[in-house]
């Protein structure tokens, strides 16, 4: 008899709790209770191929054994590990989908502000480029303006996520391994937000730094 740290039975998450769990043999149950556990019964094999091209090994060593025990039911460790994830699976592919509507309309909203905000300055684009202001300047002066915007957006988010997985600490298991705080997420999600802003910027930008001087005065 030992003591043996807990085994995760039914999912990798744990969703279905500690539950007790203790090794026995399975020829010493009592024979009243042996339907009811014989369904469960589970050989595992490991082997260095694939598992559908070891499946008639496996059939003729279970018949070797005992010509009347059937064969079925067999996956692979991956698909059972996969399979009890589905419910994890289904959830992030909505969370994915609903990120990438927001990452888009983050992106029409930063394209929409900076080219509203770029027409109101182009008198002022006007007057720069008349007075020898290269196209890269304009193009950093534009851009400046969008990464600003960024910054502060992503710093209120970050502020309220780090504020909101207090309170809301179910969202905590939706990704296997990843802490609804954690920090590599919160980086990654950050660059991702401040590129799109930036390629959102981009478009404006050159827009604003190909129009001609004369333009921008006669539109004024």
């Amino acid at each position: 008899m030992g003591v043996v740290d807990h085994v995760k039975q039914y999912r990798l998450d744990d969703s279905e709790g500690e539950k007790p769990q203790i090794y026995y043999s399975f020829y010493q149950l009592p024979d009243d209770v042996v339907p009811i556990f014989r369904a469960e019964v589970t050989s595992v094999v490991r082997t260095a191929t694939d598992t559908p091209a070891l499946l008639p090994a496996i059939r003729a060593a279970a018949s070797e054994v005992g010509g009347d025990q059937p064969v079925y039911n067999i996956h692979s460790m991956r698909e059972l590990v996969s399979g009890s994830m589905s419910r994890q699976r289904f959830t992030m592919l909505l969370l994915v989908a609903f990120a990438a509507l927001a990452l888009l309309l983050a992106f029409v909203g930063t394209y929409a502000v900076i080219s509203y905000s770029t027409s109101l300055r182009a008198h002022e684009i006007g007057i720069r480029v008349a007075l020898g202001a290269a196209k890269r300047d304009i193009l950093r002066m534009v851009l400046n303006q969008g990464l600003r915007l960024a910054l502060a957006g992503v710093v209120a988010g970050a502020a309220m996520a780090l504020v909101l997985t207090r309170f809301m600490s179910s969202f905590s298991s939706l990704l296997f391994g990843v802490r609804a705080d954690d920090p590599l997420t919160l980086i990654a999600v950050s660059l991702l937000l401040i590129t799109a802003a930036l390629a959102a910027s981009y478009i404006p930008a050159c827009r604003a730094a190909r129009r001609a001087p004369m333009a921008a005065f006669r539109d004024d």
